[in-house]
């Protein structure tokens, strides 16, 4: 369906009766502007959802930090301190848990389109939508320790001592570990050049467990001092520096301890979220009602009226999409995108049909956009708190869309029509890729991993179903339409909407 232009049709209704010229504005009508004047639209819409359809299911927003064992099912460094935790204790069972969450999201996107058409000839209008796009989040957590086994990181709490401390740490386990290796290497032990032994066996563990702390103290959440992970994980050190000095002579390791959380993490969640690294580097206040206001994606847009009959008529149209919405940040806690800053073509086709008081009308759409790029924290579709240092400038190919809008309307006076409507939207997957070697290897650095951009491709393929009812009404100088929608089935990842839309036109002679 990609291509460097792409036609797309938009099949949009409007009736007309009789001997008048009643447009229903359920859907874009397909008449054009008289020529030597100006039509000036307001069609203000606020979408409001707290779920998503999902190919899981339908999930709540705040599915990442509720339910009664918060952790790694959504937070990435959460899994990966779970599988480090059960080979450092050998708790084959350990669940990392921040405790009993329940975070409630509802998230809300006004935009307000301004768009003017002149007409150029009887068939030809020429038109600018100008968008004005406000988002706004609002959001509240209630985190009980009940079940908590993981405390802040002490990095966070108190930054400079923390960080001597585990530096005074790794540097004995290393130490140890090097005077090993030298006295296998020369024979020590009773080790024999070309074969395993007991030592090498116990110098490999030992290096696992140092790996595995080291990305302990990378993550902002650590298990709690008084946690049986944490007393497994001192009793793990213990045994080693008790092998190393009973076995080995080796009594340099001795006695260190690897810095553990005293407290659960309550109220210092949102310190974790906004602290830099081992922290997730959030701006602003996470959990708190916000909203910001900025220009979408202005359109440019020509429409070509080919069919004019007294109860059929249509409408051919191509839009330019310009990339003058405002650049998204990564690092915004539950990010909603202003717009896609991208050139993108839209092309439509728009029909009208009245059979006696029926107002028939239907809408397809179709488009398409240019390659550009997008800053994103890497990480799967469904990750909720993602490291900053996976924050990354990707090159971004959006998937092509098809739309489909139906709006049967019954007359109900001359100037006045109600009935129902129904849409389909679908979109193909997204594509991310590394725009260098050197932000792949800075991304897999901060996940203590490789991890490829395309993660991100899952979830961004889309198919959705909604149904809603319109009213529109047509008087001597205004024109409007009132409707609400809402979303009842999705596939990928679809906000679970409701979408309300008032739609003002008026016109003026220029000429």
């Amino acid at each position: 369906m990609r291509a460097s232009l792409v036609v797309v049709c938009t099949l949009c209704g409007a009736a007309f009766l009789g001997g008048g010229g009643l447009g229903a504005q359920a859907i874009e009508r397909s008449d054009v502007a008289v020529p030597g004047t100006i039509r000036v639209t307001f069609d203000p819409r606020i979408m409001t959802w707290n779920s998503e359809f999902t190919d899981r299911g339908r999930l709540g927003l705040g599915r990442g930090l509720t339910g009664d064992s918060v952790g790694g099912s959504y937070i990435p460094s959460l899994a990966r301190l779970q599988q480090d935790t059960r080979f450092v204790t050998r708790i084959a069972g350990f669940v990392a848990s921040l405790g009993r969450g329940q975070l409630d999201v509802r998230q809300e996107r006004r935009t307000y389109p301004i768009a003017a058409d002149v007409g150029v000839t009887s068939r030809l209008s020429l038109s600018l939508m100008v968008p004005i796009v406000r988002v706004a989040t609002r959001t509240a957590l209630t985190l009980s320790p009940t079940g908590s086994n993981l405390g802040l990181n002490p990095r966070i709490t108190d930054p400079a001592g923390a960080l001597g401390k585990y530096q005074t740490f790794f540097a004995l386990f290393n130490t140890a570990l090097d005077t090993l290796n030298q006295r296998i290497t020369r024979g020590g032990y009773g080790c024999p050049a070309s074969l395993q032994c007991a030592a090498q066996d116990s110098l490999v563990q030992w290096r696992k467990i140092r790996d595995a702390l080291q990305r302990f103290v990378n993550v902002a959440f650590l298990p709690n001092d008084t946690s049986a992970a944490g007393d497994s994980i001192r009793a793990t050190l213990v045994a080693i520096q008790g092998h190393m000095q009973q076995l080995y002579q080796d009594s340099a390791f001795t006695g260190a301890t690897l810095l553990l959380p005293q407290d659960t993490i309550g109220a210092a969640m949102t310190l974790a979220l906004q602290a830099d690294a081992p922290g997730f580097g959030y701006r602003g206040t996470p959990f708190r009602n916000s909203f910001r206001y900025n220009l979408g994606d202005v359109e440019l847009g020509a429409k070509y009226r080919f069919a004019t009959g007294r109860r059929y008529a249509a409408s051919a149209g191509l839009v330019l999409r310009l990339p003058t919405g405002a650049r998204d940040s990564a690092d915004d806690f539950l990010r909603q995108s202003i717009g896609d800053h991208l050139w993108g073509v839209e092309g439509r086709v728009i029909q009208e049909a009245t059979l006696g008081p029926l107002w028939l009308n239907v809408a397809l759409r179709a488009g398409t956009a240019r390659a550009g790029t997008r800053i994103r924290r890497v990480a799967p579709w469904d990750a909720v708190l993602v490291p900053f240092g996976a924050t990354a400038t990707l090159g971004w190919a959006r998937g092509d869309y098809l739309g489909l809008d139906v709006a049967p309307l019954l007359r109900l006076a001359p100037q006045l029509a109600a009935g129902v409507t129904a849409g389909y939207w679908t979109k193909a997957r997204d594509h991310y890729w590394y725009r260098s070697a050197q932000d792949s290897t800075a991304v897999a650095t901060a996940l203590d991993g490789a991890t490829p951009a395309s993660v991100l491709d899952g979830g961004t393929s889309q198919r959705s179903l909604r149904f809603g009812f319109a009213v529109t009404y047509v008087g001597p100088t205004l024109e409007g339409g009132f409707s609400i929608e809402q979303t009842v089935t999705g596939a990928g990842v679809v906000p679970a909407a409701t979408v309300y839309r008032i739609v003002l036109r008026t016109a003026r002679r220029l000429f």
